[in-house]
């Protein structure tokens, strides 16, 4: 049982451990490339306005009351 609690709190350790590391690399390559070029580029949509339906909104409660 001792073995058991062990490796669990390790494991929970570990995923602690990596989650840290991972954020640490990403904070270091987001301050050596500037994102100063993305913000000149215009957005861009990444799904077509002809996709979906238009639902038109239609008021209820004052019809029927």
């Amino acid at each position: 049982m001792i073995i058991v609690r062990f490796l669990l709190i390790s494991l929970i350790v570990y995923l602690i451990v990596r989650s840290f590391i991972k954020e640490g690399k990403e904070n270091e390559q987001s301050r050596t490339s500037p994102k100063s070029e993305d913000k000149t580029k215009p957005e861009t949509r990444k799904i077509s306005k002809n996709v979906g339906d238009y639902v038109d909104y239609e008021e209820l409660r004052g019809k029927n009351n």
